[in-house]
């Protein structure tokens, strides 16, 4: 699916702050950069810096990805802090009106979406102990990894693959044209996945979920993300003696 860039003349302004890294502020440069909002990706220069801003009490819940919105209403200026990436890419998708229509479609939307955090609770909390309270031995920790490994994520990632496999558009939620959920499996899969060095690489890989594989692949044939992702400046080809 291809879609041309659009132009949104009153679309408020946007503000993304994230740490300089994928993690869970991807899912949302993509869908801006897939929907043409203009969004402004601001990232942490330094631990510092984020420090500094959950201190001062910005951000809601204490975390990030915070998206920053500055609108005008009757104009007057106003600024809201929206936080967590599944409420902020809902936000986005309405803003872009690209959210579904249909309420049974949405739900199966926010299903998948849902589904992403539960799938990847396991190895999240196991990768950041201490901080949900807890801290592991290298024995403990091993045995841990090799459970997620065998038994949790085979579970879940097996579950996405039937789903996939039934849709017949190649989307999580069988929408026509690629779905927020789609956006956050899309960078769970092809960037958080590979980046988990203490799983298995047979999980890692994919390589027992086919239709996982072609998944991400079809995502990242979308040209807005290729146009994403491509060098700001190519160098030129070179021509053929």
């Amino acid at each position: 699916t291809t879609m041309t860039k659009r132009k949104f003349e009153h679309q408020p302004r946007l503000k993304l702050y994230y740490f300089d890294v994928k993690g869970k502020g991807e899912a949302i440069r993509l869908f801006c950069a897939y929907s043409g909002l203009e969004l402004e990706d601001y990232r942490f220069a330094s631990r510092d810096e984020f420090t500094a801003m959950k201190e001062s009490g910005e951000l809601p819940f204490g975390q990030v990805p915070l998206l920053e919105v500055q609108k005008k209403d009757d104009e007057e200026e106003t600024k809201h802090h929206l936080v967590q990436m599944a409420s902020i890419l809902r936000y986005l998708s309405k803003l872009a009106s690209l959210e579904e229509q249909d309420p049974l479609v949405a739900a199966k939307v926010d299903a998948a979406l849902d589904q992403e955090a539960d799938t990847f609770m396991g190895p999240t909390i196991a990768i950041y102990s201490t901080r949900h309270g807890f801290t592991f031995n290298d024995e403990q920790k091993e045995k841990v990894f090799n459970s997620i490994s065998t038994e949790v994520l085979p579970r879940h990632l097996g579950n996405i693959e039937k789903i996939l496999k039934a849709s017949t558009t190649g989307w999580i939620a069988n929408t026509k044209d690629p779905s927020i959920a789609d956006f956050v499996w899309y960078v769970r899969l092809n960037d958080s996945l590979p980046g988990m060095k203490d799983l298995s690489d047979k999980i890692k890989s994919l390589e027992d979920y086919p239709a996982c594989k072609t998944f991400v692949e079809k995502f990242k044939e979308l040209e807005t993300i290729k146009k994403y992702y491509a060098p700001a400046d190519p160098a030129p080809a070179k021509t053929e003696k």
